[in-house]
């Protein structure tokens, strides 16, 4: 049905412009990233496809996302980085895991920079996967610097040695905050997007106990990320369209925890409450993207 309802408003929005199928397909094969990383290590209690027809429907309802772009990828490159971060938990091979984690985090901050500045952060969750060490350290380090030395060779190969400046610079840029530049649908989708994170991430706290311990510690990555995520929206509102279909990702994922294993009257209303806040926030977008608000 998320299939279906997907592809109904994606079609609705660029029947005009099927240059936008590349978006499509790019969102539709990071859904099916999102499920394996959740079958891979039992995130959730039961067999579900929630997280992947969560983040299809959200995808499907935040119209400027359906644009095609270079920045398409990013979720790609995201869930790429989440599935070998938590293949290193506790593993023998954690310094290929990692050297691969951080390669797809460079690969995503030569599109978007402000990822860069994960990279710290992913240094301190690998302490809780309990895969830090020597040679994990500098695996990282050799990852995520790989496509800047490619792109270094490429420039030394064409003979322009100042052509690498540009991607270094935007690293350490760190343009002034300006939420001028953001529209009503932009604070709106933020806005949505950062409740349901909190809410999620809340409700799960709650009930982490009944989860193994392996599960406790991935899914506290997802909401520690989600937090990363958001914290680099407020500072650099100039890439909020790019680091919210990152947000996507763990918002999909927790809520797909709760709704899939949570039985009760809370739950019920909750679920109810979600369709329906869904519903008229797909129409609000649909009304904006249409009519040029």
């Amino acid at each position: 049905m998320a299939v279906v309802l997907t592809l109904l408003i994606w079609a609705a929005t660029s029947v005009h412009d099927w240059l936008n199928i590349g978006s499509l397909l790019a969102f539709g094969f990071a859904s099916y990233l999102l499920l394996e990383t959740e079958t891979q290590f039992a995130l959730i209690r039961t067999r579900t496809t929630l997280p992947a027809a969560s983040f299809l429907l959200f995808y499907a309802a935040t119209v400027f996302l359906h644009e095609a772009s270079i920045s398409c990828i990013l979720p790609i490159f995201f869930i790429l980085m989440l599935l070998n971060l938590f293949h290193s938990y506790e593993s023998y091979h954690a310094p290929g895991y990692l050297f691969q984690s951080f390669l797809f985090l460079g690969l995503g901050s030569l599109i978007l920079p402000p990822l860069a500045w994960i990279t710290p952060l992913l240094y301190i969750h690998t302490i809780s996967l309990r895969s830090l060490n020597a040679r994990s350290f500098f695996a990282g380090i050799m990852g995520f610097t790989l496509p800047y030395w490619l792109l270094f060779g490429y420039f030394v190969w064409t003979d322009n040695l100042s052509g690498i400046s540009p991607y270094l610079m935007r690293l350490a840029q760190f343009q002034p905050i300006n939420y001028s530049i953001l529209t009503l649908t932009h604070y709106v989708t933020w806005g949505i997007t950062l409740l349901s994170s909190i809410l999620f991430s809340i409700l799960y706290l709650q009930s982490a106990y009944k989860d193994k311990v392996q599960t406790r510690i991935l899914l506290r990555i997802f909401i520690w990320m989600s937090l990363w995520l958001n914290i680099l929206i407020a500072l650099h509102p100039q890439y909020l369209k790019e680091l919210l279909s990152l947000m996507l990702i763990p918002n999909a994922m927790m809520g797909a925890h709760y709704f899939a294993l949570t039985y009760n009257r809370v739950s019920r209303v909750l679920f109810n409450a979600t369709l329906l806040t869904w519903v008229l926030f797909c129409l609000f977008n649909l009304w904006m993207h249409f009519f040029n608000f």
